[in-house]
């Protein structure tokens, strides 16, 4: 009796071993041809200005837009998402200067990967939010070029990328966002100018930053690691749907909310430099938003 049951039971395991190995199998050459697909896409054309006003409102854009949150402020990477102590993989924000280690792009090339996602070889780049950036405006996505485009060369060399088990798995299942490409329309069209305002429409153009954390419907998330809270909804559903327009400003300006609470570190307030007019509009759109 005791040697049928040992029997079927090392037929049970190693039936479960063959299946799980099968199945990562299936998951690694996925995640692999995802990977090397060349996209053929069309690239967009823009003259990309020089003048002082672009170049300032570049910046202002590099930083809502949350550039300098990943490639510091002096756009030579460097961030770990993940270093080799991570069960994901070594994925590091890359130098995209054009000082040693980092890119040597044309005005093609920038448009590219913040319209589509890839890099010079049309494959997908990765964990690049390429999809939060690729519907702003001709205008913006022209001066936001002009400015990075100008910034002084580093020389800074980030670790190779790789990803580990987990990290695959978490990607096939659509937890771990590796490839941009895949959520871009390619063959979008682009408005040539969004003017500011302080309205809703103009709110959500801004607040599509905000989904990389808060997702795309803006209802909240589980937490991004062990010594984080949970990403709030930030809806009109939410606890924000309880403050004041004021309120909401003052506690993106200060870390403070209105009960008095400091914000976590894992909500980077003071990477976002909005205007308060900008602001009135973000809280404007959130808190329309059911």
């Amino acid at each position: 009796m005791i040697t049928k049951i040992l029997k079927w039971a090392g037929i049970l395991l190693g039936s479960i071993v063959i299946f799980v190995t099968l199945t990562y199998v299936w998951i690694y050459y996925d995640i692999e041809r995802r990977a090397a697909k060349i996209y053929d896409v069309k690239v967009q054309k823009l003259i990309i200005p020089t003048d002082s006003a672009s170049l300032s409102r570049g910046k202002h854009l590099a930083v809502i837009r949350a550039c300098t949150g990943c490639h510091g402020k002096d756009f030579a990477g460097g961030y770990a998402f993940a270093d080799d102590q991570s069960p994901i993989g070594i994925l590091y924000s890359v130098n995209i200067t054009s000082g040693k280690g980092g890119v040597q792009y044309t005005n093609e090339d920038w448009i590219r990967t913040l319209r589509h996602g890839l890099g010079r070889d049309n494959r997908s780049l990765w964990f690049m939010p390429s999809h939060e950036i690729y519907k702003i405006s001709n205008q913006d996505m022209a001066s936001l070029i002009s400015y990075v485009k100008t910034r002084p060369p580093v020389d800074k060399i980030s670790p190779s990328k790789s990803l580990k088990p987990l990290g695959r798995i978490l990607t096939f299942l659509g937890k771990f966002p590796l490839f941009p490409a895949e959520k871009i329309d390619h063959n979008a069209t682009y408005p040539d100018v969004v003017m500011p305002s302080i309205t809703p429409e103009y709110g959500q153009y801004l607040a599509i930053t905000c989904t990389g954390c808060h997702t795309a419907t803006l209802k909240g998330a589980d937490s991004h690691g062990p010594n984080e809270p949970k990403i709030p909804d930030i809806t009109s559903t939410g606890h924000l749907g309880k403050w004041t327009a004021e309120a909401f400003i003052t506690t993106l300006q200060t870390g403070k909310t209105p009960e008095k609470k400091q914000l976590s570190s894992a909500m980077p307030w003071r990477e976002f430099t909005y205007t308060r007019d900008e602001l009135k509009a973000i809280f404007s759109y959130l808190h329309n938003l059911r």
